[in-house]
């Protein structure tokens, strides 16, 4: 297993692609629309911010919630207790190559750092 896909698998968020209006019609826009995006998630209430993969479709609607991630995504953004649907705002990127790291964003921060560092 790569480092890749063991990020993957620890920072992943499920988004709501089948409520969208236009899902069925355009199903294989958005697919590859989604496949290619990198999602940043933000506690509002805490300011925690995360780079996540999109892995998967829901919540389904009868959880009542909006926002569902890997137990890493969630512990790190303080949401893992109670029924957990806590606020969250989403944020995509695009990103083909996979450049973007996944995980906290001061952990990003701090790898771009490194690399400027490197560079000079």
């Amino acid at each position: 297993m790569t480092r890749d896909l063991e990020d993957d698998e620890k920072y992943y968020v499920a988004v709501q692609t089948l409520y969208l209006p236009d899902w069925g019609a355009n199903q294989p826009y958005l697919k590859d629309w989604y496949k290619y995006r990198r999602v940043v998630v933000v506690n509002p209430a805490n300011g925690k911010t995360i780079v996540s993969a999109i892995a998967d479709s829901g919540p389904a609607s009868f959880t009542g919630k909006q926002f569902g991630g890997s137990p890493e995504v969630m512990e790190y953004l303080g949401i893992n207790y109670g029924m957990q649907n806590h606020p969250v705002v989403l944020m995509f990127l695009d990103d083909p190559e996979k450049k973007i790291p996944l995980g906290p964003l001061e952990n990003n921060v701090k790898l771009r750092e490194i690399a400027l560092a490197d560079k000079s």
